[in-house]
This record gives structure tokens, sequence and C-alpha cells, in this order.
């Protein structure tokens, strides 16, 4: 890419349109702190049963554990120790033909996988570690 100087004028003309969109905005900040000022001032004079309560946040329930997440987390608690997703898979398929929760291989695998995602990224109930080899072991959250 060639770079080129830019003459004298050509520096005026983008220093006055670089004020001039200075000014814009602070115009535009000018009208918005006016309008949160009369806004708050609206909420001021609001009956206490009309305010609105501000939302607080990780207020949220957790999702719910399900029969395949509780197998899970008794797999991980039985071993005792980081556990692969192998050995989950076996003691899980295990444990849900005694349950009678059984289903076809593929979809019992999805299911666990599933679960593993679900209590690992959103719940925070188990936590993925490093495991020699390829892949990660699974172990409960302190």
């Amino acid at each position: 890419m060639e770079t080129r100087e830019l003459s004298k004028e050509e520096l005026i003309g983008l220093i006055a349109e670089f004020k001039s969109e200075v000014r814009k905005n602070l115009t535009k900040i000018d009208f918005f702190n006016e309008k949160i000022d009369e806004l708050t001032k609206m909420l001021g004079m609001m009956p206490e049963s009309i305010k609105v309560e501000d939302k607080k946040t990780g207020t949220r329930k957790p999702y719910p554990l399900s029969t395949w997440d509780k197998i899970i987390i008794d797999v991980i608690k039985e071993n005792g120790r980081p556990t692969t997703s192998k050995e989950i898979y076996d003691n899980a398929m295990a444990k849900a033909t005694e349950m009678g929760v059984a289903m076809e291989e593929s979809k019992m695998k999805s299911k666990i996988n599933q679960c593993l995602v679900k209590l690992s990224s959103r719940r925070h109930d188990i936590k993925k570690v490093k495991y020699q080899g390829r892949g990660f072991a699974y172990t409960l959250a302190e």
C-alpha cells in the first residue's frame, strides 16, 4: 500500500471534520443525560407499588438435575478420582440398565454427552481436567 503525505488543506479539512463530530457527540451526550435526569425524576414521583425493581443477575434457578445427570454424578463419586468419558459411558450405561432407563446405545451416548456438557458448562457441578493422552477427565467441582 502506497502512503502519501496530506496537503495542508486536507489536514485542515480533517481537523474540522473531527471537531464537528466531537461537537455532535457532545450534543448527543448532553441530550441523553437530560433524558436520563427526566426519567429519574419521573421514577422518583411514581408510587412505590408501580416502581420497577432492578433485575438482579445470578438469581436464576439452575437447570434441574435429570436422572441421567444423577447417574453421571454418582459414577464420578463412586470412582473417587478424575474419570474419563469412556469410563463414564461404560458405568453410566450399566447403571441405566439396572435402573430401567436404558435405550439404544447411540441414544444413551448422546444423552450422556449432553449431560456432561450441561453439568460442566452450564451448572458447573463437574469440571474438566486435563488427562494424559487425548481428551479430558471429569471430576466433581468443589
